[in-house]
Formats: C-alpha cells, structure tokens, sequence
C-alpha cells in the first residue's frame, strides 16, 4: 500500500470525490454517485492489480491466492476513500437515506472493482507485454455492452459486470433495484472468482516443466477445480436466464410475454393478450393508421417500412420489461414505440412521429443531432403542450412563471435535460413549431437531418429564437394564466431536487399504498417522505389519506395550510378540488361551493373543470346534492358506486352513471344515457357531455352519429387546445368512415 501506484490512485479517487461534491446528483452518497465512482475505481484497480503484479520478483515466483488476498484487501482500502468523502459531505449537502446509499455503494462499487481487478490478473498472468493496454480494451469493450443492449435491444436498462445498473437516459426517479442487483451482483462476484480461479491455474500451468505440461488437465490443482466447478455454473445460469431473471430483455422475450399480436397496414401491434379485446384492439390499430396518414402527409414523405408498436397492459409490466415503467419510448433506429396501455392515446402521435422522423434523421440512430430538435419536433407534430395548451400559448406561460430559462441552452450539450422536462419540451416544441411554419417542413427536415440553419435559414440560431420569442411574447394572457404557469413550470429537474431518487421511492410507496386502501400505511408513508423534502406529490398523498380515512377535518385543515403556504402552494392547485369535497363531506355546501367556482376558474385542464363543472351542478339541486353526497366523499366498490347512481335522478346523477357505464365498457347504455341529459344552463358541462357521447359512438363504431356529436361540441369547446383535439376526433370519425 505504500507503492507509488497506491498513492497515485489514492490520489486521482480523492480528487474525483471532492469533484462530485460539487455536481448535483453526484455529491451525495445515492445511485449516481456510486455508477459514476465505479467508472473511475474499477478501471483504477485494474491497472493497480497489474502494477502489483508486475512489481512481483521473478525469482520468487509469487503464491497467486495470496497475492489474489492482498491485491483485493488494498482495492478495498482504495473504495473507502470515496465512500469517506461523501458521507463527509452530509456536512454540507442533504442525504435523505445513508443506508440506502450505502448499500449501493456495496453492490455497485466494490463488485465492479473486484471483477476489474480479477480480469486485469487474468491479463497479467496472460499477457507478457502490452498488458495495460489489453487491460484498458477489454475494460472499455465490457462498458461498450451498455450501449449494445440499450441501442441494439427494446429494452433502456442494462446490467453490467463493471457498472452494476444502468437505468436507461428517461426521466423516471423511481429507482428501486436493489434486490435485482444484489442477486446479478452475486453473479459478477461469481465471475471474478471463476476468472482469479483460471489465472491461478494458467499460472501454475506455465510454471510446470515440459515434461509435466504434457499432462496439463491432470495436474489441475483440485482448489482451483473446485472453485470452477462450483462458480462457473452459476455464471453460465445467470447467463442463459438473464431474460427470465430480469437481467436483459429480448425482443423475442417481451412478445413472448406480451403474446397478443395485432397487424395493420404498417404496423405489428405487440400487446398484453389477457389486458385488451379483440375490438378494442382493432379501434387501436385504426388509430395507428390514422396517425400515420397525419404526419406522413404533414411531414410530406413516403414509407412502407414497418413499425413494431408494444403495448404494456401497466405500468408495472413495462417496467420488468423495458425499464423506464413511467416513460413512454420510441427507438427510431429499430423502427419501435414502446407505450403503456393506460392513457396511451395521449402519446402514441408524439412517440410515431419520432419514428417516421427517422426517414430524414441524422446519424445511425436516426434522430437530430441534439435532444432540442428531436423532442421539439415530436412536441410540433403533435401542435398541442404537455399541459393542454397550444404549444405557442404554452410557451409564452414559461415566461409568465417567471422561469427565464435560456432557449439555446436546450438546442446543444445537455441543456435540454437540465430544465424541467414541461420547460424543455414546450419550449423545443414552440420553436421547432415556429421554424417549420415560417420555412416550411422540408427545411426543417434537412435541418434535423444535420443541416446548418445558417445555410438553410439564411439566420444563425440566435436570430431564429429571437424572432421566435418575439412572436409568443405577442400572445395575450391574463392572471389565470399566470397561476397556472407557476403551477406547471415552477418545477424543479431532478438535478434540483433533494433526494431526488429517495423521494420518488417513499411515493411510489405511498401510492402502493392508496391503491390497495391501506391508508394508514400511507399517511405514514407520505409523512415519512414530508420529512425529508416537502413535495406537491407527498402533499397531495397525506391528502388523499386523511381524507380516504374519512378525517375529513384533518384534511380540510391540512390541504388549506399548504395552499396558504407562499413556498409551496401554488404547484397544489388540484387540491381545492379535494379541499372542496372535504367541505362537502362536512355539510359545509357554501365553503364546498366556493372551492369548486374558485377551481374552474383557473382552467388548469380539462378533467378538473369537468370534475368540478359535475360538482357545482349536483349542489343546485337539494336533492340530488344529498344523493350524490357520499359519492364523491367516500370509497366505494364499482357495483355499490353504480347502485347508488341508478337511485338518482337528475341530470347530473345521470352524467355520472353514464361515465360508470362506459369504464365498465358497457357503451350502448353509456351512449343512450349521456343522449338522453342535457346541460342547458352549463356550456362547460354541455360540452363535455358532448364530447364523452361522442366517443361512445366511436367506441360503437357508429362514426356518423360520433362525429355530429363532436361537430356539435366544437363551438363550445372552452379553450383553444380542446378545439384542436375535437377537430381531430372529427377527423377520426371521417378517416374511419372511409
């Protein structure tokens, strides 16, 4: 340990911990900073073992377990330097769980370190020359088995002998693999055993006399024999199983377990067979085809190459999968989209258009050469934001957030994956939006495929957003507008966030917990997860706790402290529709009244302003505000929710039943009902019962009487980006009529 390369490698790990101190997600001990230590350590200990190694005196040739006991012992006094640094840094930066991070620390660093120093034993017992070199390939060439399966594959996570995980480039902060990777860790421990155990042999096998050499397997040392023989089958199990073990997933693997198969024109539709029908699937297929016709014809190009589209019956299956279970995909270069069955329509066009993009895209992965433009595109093609706003409309909200984020900043480096994701992609989108209005769509098709916007907009790329921001700032908004941006962009990246990783964990807990009604469990949890970092999602979760646990008081009170507090309430706005029903619950109608006036008002999206235009119609009537009482205030079974609906009488009683008909897939009733009420004197309300009506006929495939439903509604629709997706709907209806 007193070796020059001991001190040198001392060295370079001190001044890699202090760095990562100052790089967010790096200076705490947690995931990133483990996967990015393991980088540097691994290699560091690889090119120490063969120092060591050579240092060995050739006339006493070394007994290589010992030196196998004191290679390692020193590596494992290398790994406490940085684990030292970082749990030092507590001092200065916020650590939500120790443990947590320690026990990755454990599983990711030390196997990786361990397995690099075994292969560069094999190199040096090996190799007589050029060993450090041989060494620094092969170390590369096993990282380059990330990318592999990650580029080559559907799948976005990799597991790796070096790196331990690799979570895949998405935007999901839950991250819980630690018993998955203490099992493939077992495994990689596994192979640096077997590999020390063939350098010990290889070794004593060069050491031989010729004459014994001729009997080289016999003279095996039985220790040797012993350790291959118990570690190697357990390396090639994991090997062969990695599929079924969750360690890598193959194509031929996730249509396995999907199993439905569905075709169209252009299209293989992989899906859950057991999760959607047979008639469902063909409304699915049709909508593939819709959208393909759509931004074919937008983007003005000609391909009869196929797309494989996987259709994930939840969440949960897409992330045993693929990874990423919060993530929607598309991989352009292997002609795939990869969605979640629940909510999927919301997407699908976006994610398609990353995929014919690739006609015109740059480099092997056929997509721009920055994020900006590759997302900003899709954002484009699709003309609406992530918050149900016209992209331009959007855009100029940033700005009234008072979030002054730098434009060009999200068009080069890893800018756009700084900002919050709402930020990035409304802006890249407005942009790429402005761009392809101004010049037209093939300039901006040999823009992305790697243009320079100078050649083809005879503009650098500050004049082009300069005139761009000119034109949003153009877009007039009110005070509504201004709430609801802070709302929406008043976010931190997960490059901002406390605990980032920590955080996320304790609230996917806690909505394990919401779904299978352990409320208790769930305050507890979403209290845990408040006293580390106050978060809109654990706000909103204690929220959902006290008030399923019918302390409606306790959550009348709460919800209103946090909606008071400057620091927070803004980004909690949807709860006054849950602080309404508190009152609701309490018989306080006026207070419950407010709320829900005081909620519509702001417009922040569609399902809240018909949950509360529903709500302040069922309080007019006497009457059907007592029957509709225990509804909205408590939990009820499906059969129990529909019993008591069918008991009501009024028209809104009858909206509400008519929407329980149609989650239970029974249309004609849904359809027959939502025809038989009307909304006189709410336009809102009549809207969406218009619009509800209308896709019950759709789901009936009686697309005529689907589309005047939607004709009808078009000139009530609220806002502009309600207007956008009823003109599209009725474009549906006639592309399906065809």
């Amino acid at each position: 340990m007193h070796t020059r390369t001991f001190q040198l490698s001392a060295l370079l790990l001190v001044l890699f911990s202090i760095l990562c101190t100052q790089i967010p997600l790096l200076n705490y001990l947690g995931f990133e900073f483990s996967a990015a230590t393991v980088l540097l350590a691994g290699y560091i200990s690889g090119i120490f073992t063969l120092a060591s190694w050579k240092n060995t005196s050739p006339e006493r040739p070394p007994d290589v377990w010992r030196f196998i006991g004191r290679s390692t012992g020193a590596v494992l006094v290398l790994l406490t330097i940085p684990l030292l640094i970082s749990l030092a840094n507590i001092l200065f930066v916020r650590n939500c769980s120790v443990g947590e991070g320690a026990k990755l620390y454990a599983l990711t660093v030390i196997p990786g370190a361990i397995f690099s120093s075994a292969l560069a034993l094999l190199i040096g017992v090996v190799f007589g020359r050029w060993r450090k070199t041989a060494f620094s390939l092969l170390f590369i060439l096993i990282l380059l088995h990330i990318p592999a399966v990650t580029l080559l594959r559907p799948q976005l996570f990799a597991f790796n002998p070096i790196m331990g995980y690799f979570p895949g480039f998405t935007y999901d902060e839950t991250l819980q693999v630690t018993q998955k990777l203490l099992t493939y860790r077992l495994a990689t421990l596994a192979a640096a055993g077997s590999i020390a155990a063939a350098s010990v042999w290889w070794w004593q096998r060069r050491r031989k006399t010729k004459e014994q050499s001729d009997g080289a397997w016999s003279s095996l040392p039985v220790a040797e024999l012993i350790v291959l023989a118990v570690l190697v089958p357990a390396v090639v199990i994991v090997f062969t199983l990695s599929d079924r073990l969750g360690f890598s997933s193959s194509e031929n693997f996730i249509r396995q377990k999907l199993a439905g198969n569905y075709k169209t024109t252009h299209f293989d539709i992989i899906y859950s067979a057991g999760s959607v029908k047979r008639e469902r699937m063909e409304q699915i297929g049709q909508l593939h085809e819709f959208y393909f016709e759509t931004l074919t014809r937008e983007m003005n190009i000609r391909t009869q190459e196929r797309i494989t589209s996987f259709l994930y019956a939840s969440p949960e299956q897409k992330g045993r999968l693929i990874g990423a279970a919060n993530t929607v995909i598309a991989k352009p270069w292997l002609r795939q989209i990869h969605l979640n069955y629940p909510g999927f329509e919301s997407s699908l066009k976006h994610e398609m258009a990353h995929v014919l993009a690739a006609n015109f895209g740059w480099s092997p992965l056929k997509i721009a050469p920055n994020a900006g433009l590759t997302e900003g595109f899709a954002m484009a093609m699709g003309e609406t934001s992530m918050i149900e706003e016209p992209l331009h409309r959007a855009a100029s909200l940033v700005a009234a957030s008072g979030v002054h984020p730098d434009p060009r900043s999200l068009f080069g480096g890893l800018g756009f994956f700084q900002a919050n994701p709402s930020i990035s992609y409304t802006l890249a989108g407005s942009f790429c939006r402005f761009l392809i209005d101004s010049f037209g769509i093939d300039q901006f098709k040999l823009l992305y495929g790697g243009g320079d916007e100078r050649n083809l907009y005879h503009h650098d790329l500050n004049t082009l957003i300069g005139e761009w921001q000119a034109s949003i700032k153009r877009i007039p908004l009110d005070g509504a507008d201004s709430t609801n941006a802070k709302y929406y962009f008043r976010r931190p990246s997960i490059f901002g966030k406390e605990c980032a990783r920590v955080i996320a964990n304790l609230n996917s807990e806690t909505r394990e917990y919401l779904a299978h009604h352990d409320f208790e469990q769930a305050l507890n949890s979403a209290d845990q997860s408040l006293n580390f970092v106050r978060t809109p999602e654990a706000v909103s979760q204690k929220a959902a706790a006290l008030f399923e646990m019918r302390r409606f008081q306790d959550a009348a009170f709460f919800i209103d402290a946090q909606l008071r507090d400057t620091a927070i309430g803004f980004s909690l706005l949807p709860l006054r529709l849950r602080l309404g029903d508190a009152y609701w619950a309490m018989d306080s109608v006026h207070r419950a009244r407010l709320e829900y006036e005081a909620m519509s008002a702001l417009h922040l999206n569609s399902s809240n302003e018909e949950a509360c235009a529903v709500r302040l119609e069922a309080l007019k009537n006497p009457e059907e505000r007592l029957g509709l009482q225990v509804y909205f205030t408590y939990t009820l079974e499906d059969t129990s929710r529909i019993a008591r609906l069918e008991r009501v009488t009024g028209p809104a009683g009858r909206y509400l039943l008519a929407r329980e008909y149609a989650a239970k897939e029974r249309y004609t009733e849904s359809a027959r009902l939502f025809a038989s009420i009307q909304f006189p004197e709410s336009k809102l309300l009549e809207f969406f019962r218009l619009q509800r009506l209308g896709k019950e006929w759709f789901l009936l495939q009686e697309f005529t009487k689907a589309k005047a439903a939607f004709v009808q509604s078009l000139p009530m629709a609220p806002n502009a980006s309600l207007q956008l997706g009823t003109a599209e709907w009725i474009k549906r209806c006639e592309f399906c009529s065809k």
